[in-house]
């Protein structure tokens, strides 16, 4: 009767070492996935702020470069189709001077 307690209480510990290895090894796997994720989530949110601060000024001057360009094809258009086209106006808007 001593001799079968014994002999569970072995493969219990053996079995117990085995699933505290396991445990183990998922807890570092669990930790690398949440430190990850949280590198994958600022990956796509640094990108998405750093535009949200630095695009509107170019987008405003981009914006700004192309509605002097039509005006300036509205201008020529009312005055007429023979009206002579200004190409130092638009190498100075295109900035090719």
């Amino acid at each position: 009767m001593d001799e079968d307690i014994k002999s569970l209480l072995e493969k219990n510990l053996k079995m117990t070492e085995e699933i505290h290895a396991m445990v183990k090894s998922m807890k570092s796997y669990i930790f690398w996935q949440r430190i990850f994720s949280v590198l994958k989530l600022l990956l796509i949110i640094i990108p998405i702020v750093l535009a949200l601060i630095y695009l509107p000024p170019f987008l405003e001057e981009i914006f700004a470069q192309y509605e002097s360009l039509i005006n300036l094809g509205q201008t020529s258009a009312a005055v007429g189709v023979d009206a002579p086209v200004d190409l130092e106006g638009i190498k100075n808007l295109l900035q090719l001077k």
